[in-house]
């Protein structure tokens, strides 16, 4: 098992760094010097022509449903996106067609292109048997026959999609902007710039680490790549740790390409000269990798240079030597939208220029040239396209909307993993099983998470363990420690202080099989993530329509009340709650968390886990024997008839100590109910004690402004107003910041006596 140990000595000799150098527009050949080589065929030539003509003829009837006028969906009221990318053909069908039918890709707001090549692709690969499977009403037995009924097919889901129809490919849930296809590798497009860029290196992740073959292209455009998140994916790609001693199990990088689509517009802001310093993106690549990520810049508006490219670096991944970064200059006919008219920022002579460089144009002489088609042959190609096209977007513009009813059918998912596939389920111990000292049958707070994760790794190889600072040492607080010399660097390994990375990572690698755990060390730094947690993690169920389950938990500690100040203080579970499509969840005993993170490393849906650091010391009895405490269900852990306290967190101890302050002062009985799961929320549970008990105080350490108290609070009064005797009152941090000073944090944060005093005034 290697151990990095550093031995690292001064070296102050000056020296020259050098950078490299990287390649631009390095191909020359032409398409009958490939057919001569023999490295494509007629056929692929006619492939990669027709699927540039889909993908021009689909975009520009985007255009004209703006004006009402394609003839084939007239009457039809347009509302989708109109990001189109007409001109970047070239692009999308030459980089699909560079990788294998399998691989993976995942795509942009922009990314019709992508999508409708990905899709013809995939078709054309597909067996008679899978064919068959994919459009099962047709009837034709011929193959060829087949293949045009699925193309039609997949024109007609894309179409659907894009005017939210039910036949769409994500039900019309997620639209042009987040259209995927997982039974094909399409990982999804995003309408947040770059924000595919992490998923598609969890995806990269995931393929390495279950060695399953497959290469990642990860398309994003140049506005992306001055993206945060975007510069944190091309340093995670390229760690070290992926490659060198300490990872002798698998020695190869990251099987991912980043595909830089430079159409030289972020949205009217240009790289070029005004919100960039280099000529050539492709440079960001030196500041990640000693092998500039075996960079390269592409001519965009030649789809044999593309193909070329791409199959290149995706032969590379196949050898151990990714991961790989292509920028390809190309350029978009049309404004970032078609609100867009272009004139502010462009000139015609700009346009025309790169007009007169069309890759359509350019190809369809290359293959007139190449006497694979003569001129007829061509112009039928383009009226089969045309046909195919209006065909489809006619049944998808007639077929059935949504009914309003399932306007949040796919939210959340019903599944657990109950049981692990065989191939998943041999795990062995790389060094030493991790050992849990029980005094008298208790174990801390801490060492109940540690065990429950310990024993779901035991049971399934692909929960993976990852975050800051989580190998050798064990995390800032411990609680990992002895969980690599179990597993293994594969399965355990720190990353980078990229918050953001680490969970969007956790998405992809959770979209190709994995099940990752990942910390957060402060829920503070949940924020640094909060696009990757609430619009990735948190939406790609319910936006591809159910076509993904996103099973990952994110653990984040809460840190009030050991004097952190206000960066790492903050108990932020109540923000999180109001993201539709995660659970969040709060144990208060080590027995409950412990079976918690068992059950939520099984669900399939994506879990915010939150520890307090001030329970990580608290021991309680926690069985050896194997159980799970469900999610979404409340525990009573003091009956009472005379009022109800709700609460989670450190606040449940509390709510005891207070019960127990009012029943020796007044004889009252106090009911106390620990939530443990904030989303899902039992609230029957709940209702059911205020039905009892007529009373009611909701508390946590969350500061009360914006609060998940008031939630519960308007529940009650919303559902059991009737039984209601007295107002319910909530009890919670000040609405302020969190102080360093112990003298002011203990005036900031809730206790025992705060909560006692409010269930006084209503009794």
């Amino acid at each position: 098992m290697p151990v990095f140990l550093s031995n690292m000595k001064p070296d102050f000799k000056p020296r020259t760094i050098d950078c490299g150098k990287i390649q631009a527009y390095k191909y020359k050949k032409s398409l009958k010097e490939e057919l001569d080589d023999g490295t494509i065929t007629k056929q692929h030539a006619i492939d990669l022509l027709e699927d540039m003509l889909v993908v021009r003829e689909f975009e520009e009837m985007i255009v004209k449903l703006r004006t009402g006028a394609y003839e084939s969906c007239k009457g039809f009221d347009y509302r989708g996106p109109t990001h189109v990318s007409v001109g970047q053909e070239a692009s999308s069908v030459g980089a699909v067609a560079g990788v294998n039918p399998d691989d993976y890709i995942t795509s942009t707001h922009r990314g019709h292109g992508d999508s409708i090549a990905k899709g013809c692709v995939a078709i054309r690969a597909m067996t008679v048997e899978q064919l068959k499977k994919r459009v099962p009403d047709c009837t034709a037995k011929d193959r060829d026959e087949l293949v045009e009924v699925a193309l039609e097919d997949h024109l007609y889901k894309t179409c659907a999609e894009l005017f939210g129809k039910e036949d769409g490919y994500c039900h019309g849930r997620g639209g042009g902007m987040h259209i995927a296809d997982f039974t094909v590798g399409h990982l999804g497009a995003n309408a947040i710039v770059g924000g595919g860029v992490p998923i598609a290196t969890g995806a990269a992740m995931g393929a390495r680490y279950l060695e399953n073959g497959k290469v990642v292209c990860c398309f994003a455009g140049d506005g992306a790549y001055a993206n945060g998140v975007v510069l944190e994916s091309l340093n995670w790609a390229a760690q070290g740790q992926f490659t060198n001693e300490l990872a002798k199990d698998r020695k190869f990088g990251l099987p991912i390409i980043f595909l830089i689509v430079n159409n030289h517009y972020g949205m009217t802001g240009r790289a070029d000269n005004e919100v960039a310093g280099l000529e050539f993106l492709a440079k960001r690549a030196a500041g990640f990798s000693d092998n500039n990520m075996n960079a390269e810049v592409v001519n965009g508006m030649d789809v044999m240079a593309v193909h070329d490219a791409v199959r290149r670096a995706a032969e590379g991944c196949r050898k151990g030597k990714g991961p790989y970064l292509l920028e390809i200059d190309t350029y978009r006919y049309y404004g970032h939208s078609l609100s867009d008219p272009r004139v502010e920022y462009r000139t015609k002579e700009e346009e025309a220029a790169w007009k007169a460089s069309d890759a359509i144009a350019m190809f369809e002489k290359q293959v007139f040239v190449a006497k694979i088609l003569n001129q007829k042959q061509i112009d039928a190609l383009k009226q089969k396209v045309i046909d195919r096209n209006a065909k489809a977007a006619a049944r998808a513009a007639n077929s059935a909307d949504p009914v309003a009813e399932d306007v949040i059918k796919y939210m959340y998912t019903d599944t657990v993993e109950e049981n692990v596939p065989a191939q998943f389920s041999k795990v062995k111990i790389v060094k030493q099983a991790c050992e849990f000292k029980r005094t008298d049958g208790q174990l801390t707070y801490r060492d109940a998470i540690k065990e429950g994760l310990y024993e779901e790794m035991l049971r399934d190889n692909r929960v993976i363990f990852y975050g800051e600072d989580i190998a050798e040492y064990g995390g800032a607080f411990k609680l990992s420690k002895g969980l690599l010399e179990a597993f293994g660097r594969d399965r355990v390994f720190n990353s980078p202080i990229s918050e953001a990375a680490i969970c969007g990572t956790a998405v992809g690698a959770s979209m190709v099989g994995l099940r990752p755990v990942v910390e957060l060390m402060y829920m503070d730094f949940a924020l640094m993530a909060s696009d990757q947690i609430s619009n990735q993690a948190a939406k790609w169920h319910y936006m591809s329509g159910a076509k993904a389950e996103i099973a990952m938990v994110i653990r984040a500690s809460v840190g009030g009340g050991k004097g952190y100040g206000g960066q790492h203080s903050q108990t932020l579970e109540s923000i999180f709650a109001h993201v539709p499509g995660l659970y969040v969840v709060y144990p208060s005993t080590p027995y409950d968390a412990k079976g918690m993170i068992k059950s939520a490393i099984r669900d399939n849906n994506p879990v915010m886990f939150v520890e307090s650091q001030l329970l990580y010391g608290i021991k309680g009895v926690v069985p050896q024997e194997e159980y799970l405490v469900p999610l979404g269900r409340a525990d009573v852990k003091r009956s009472g008839k005379d009022l109800t306290i709700v609460a989670w967190g450190p606040a449940v101890a509390d709510s005891l100590k207070a019960a127990d302050m009012i029943e020796t002062e007044t004889k009252k009985s106090i009911e106390v109910i620990d939530l443990r799961s904030i989303v899902p929320l039992d609230i029957e549970t709940v209702l059911e004690s205020i039905r009892k008990t007529g009373r009611c105080v909701v508390a946590s350490q969350c500061i009360s402004i914006g609060s998940f108290t008031g939630e519960v609070a308007s529940t009650i009064m919303e559902k059991a107003f009737d039984y209601l005797d007295a107002p319910v009152m909530r009890v919670g941090a000040r609405n302020g910041i969190a102080p360093q000073s112990h003298i002011l944090e203990a005036a900031f944060l809730p206790n025992a006596k705060d909560i006692a005093n409010a269930v006084k005034m209503i009794l």
